[in-house]
């Protein structure tokens, strides 16, 4: 429902898309830059829209809440600083890290600098769709990351980098490699308590050497453990969170995420594609000899029906109809005195994939059924067939709306 609304000087409005927006007297920007009129479908686009003119007057269709105070006086003093730097934003979820790189996107761009950025936040992301980390280099103002299109991708294939360091950290790398500005801003994860989190900023640190981290803290001092665990060469802002007490609720992060991934799976088709033929990454499978005579004794042992068993020197592989009483696996490991993986032809479908070529993420797709046995798999997804070299298993799965139904553990080969 429209709503016409007027805002004096320094004060502000978040509005959220899908949204409508108008300036019928006065002048305002968002995110730093001069609007008039905008519209965006895009579900999880936000724009902070503040008055510049004594008295503003606009007209808006939804939902949106006002901000007495909405630039923080780091966001005037900082950008001028980091022109020609590197720069990693650490904080919670929530805590304004997205905010501010659009802030200083734009005003950085608006002196005639390009700025490259690294988005790394899988769980939120902003520039590439859920469990990619994406970098792109930005010439011009800009609306809202999420409505561009990254230039580099690589795939993760979860919303969380617990287990996933080696990648998060490698793929930041190469996500670093592709940008082709001085300038240059890096967003994280929300992931900064304990030992695990530590750990990931300080590598992530050491590999990316940025000259600057901002760390933006809610709290005085609450990200003071991230920043003593960094190399003491880099220059750290610590700075008050530009968000307010309220933060994005749960289900306004899982819509956005389902919206990110609507978005990146627009113009999909089925493929049926041949597993022998491809480069497979994040998986055990097809990594030994199928072993045939192995199935009748081990259904026994475990229980169920076995649709498919490989070994190799260090490991057993078995997918099964049901997920067989974890102490018989562990039986089946000492016996044979190596790793025993387990999962289910269901821990597959509708599993979140990411298709490979050229040495990057070419796209993301959604794994409807593999056969075993053929070694194919069927998959939903906009890339063409011809462009794909590889295939990387993700750790999510989706339904046919974009909904998470479930996940892939780690321990599922």
């Amino acid at each position: 429902m429209e709503k016409e609304i007027e805002l004096r000087r320094g004060e502000g409005i978040l509005l959220r898309s899908p949204l409508r927006f108008e300036v019928l007297s006065g002048e305002v920007e968002s995110w730093g830059v001069t609007i008039d009129e905008t519209s965006v479908d895009l579900e999880g686009v936000e724009l902070l829209i503040v008055s510049r003119s004594d008295v503003s007057k606009l007209k808006v269709d939804g939902s949106f809440g006002r901000i007495s105070n909405p630039i923080p006086e780091w966001w005037l003093n900082l950008p001028e600083k980091i022109v020609g730097k590197k720069v990693m934003l650490i904080g919670r979820v929530d805590s304004g890290k997205s905010s501010t790189m659009l802030y200083f996107i734009n005003k950085i761009v608006s002196i005639g600098t390009n700025v490259g950025i690294v988005d790394s936040d899988i769980g939120q992301s902003d520039l590439g769709p859920p469990g990619v980390i994406s970098s792109k280099t930005i010439e011009e103002p800009i609306l809202h990351t999420k409505i561009l299109k990254p230039d580099f991708m690589y795939f993760i294939g979860d919303k969380t980098p617990n287990g996933h360091f080696l990648p998060m950290i490698k793929g930041s790398i190469e996500a670093l490699k592709a940008v082709r500005s001085s300038t240059v801003l890096i967003n994280t994860t929300g992931f900064v308590d304990g030992g695990a989190a530590r750990a990931l900023k300080r590598f992530k640190a050491e590999f990316l050497e940025p000259d600057i981290v901002i760390a933006i803290e809610r709290k005085e001092g609450a990200l003071d453990h991230i920043a003593r665990s960094l190399p003491k060469d880099i220059k750290v802002y610590k700075v008050k969170s530009p968000v307010g007490k309220s933060a994005k609720e749960r289900s306004y992060r899982i819509a956005v995420r389902r919206s990110l991934l609507r978005k990146f799976l627009e113009g999909s088709k089925t493929l049926e594609l041949d597993l022998s033929s491809l480069e497979l990454r994040n998986t055990y499978l097809f990594t030994g000899e199928s072993k045939p005579d192995y199935i009748p004794f081990l259904e026994t042992v475990l229980g169920t029906k076995i649709l498919w068993l490989e070994e190799s020197p260090d490991m057993l592989i078995v997918l099964t109809e049901g997920l067989p009483d974890r102490r018989k696996i562990a039986n089946i490991a000492d016996l044979l005195h190596k790793e025993v993986k387990v999962g289910t032809v269901q821990h597959y479908n509708g599993l979140y994939v990411g298709l490979l070529g050229k040495g990057r993420c070419l796209g993301i797709g959604i794994l409807e059924s593999i056969d075993l046995n053929k070694k194919s798999v069927r998959i939903t997804t906009p890339v063409h067939e011809r462009n794909i070299e590889g295939l990387a298993f993700g750790y999510i799965r989706f339904n046919a709306n974009g909904e998470e139904i479930g996940t892939r553990g780690m321990n599922i080969p």
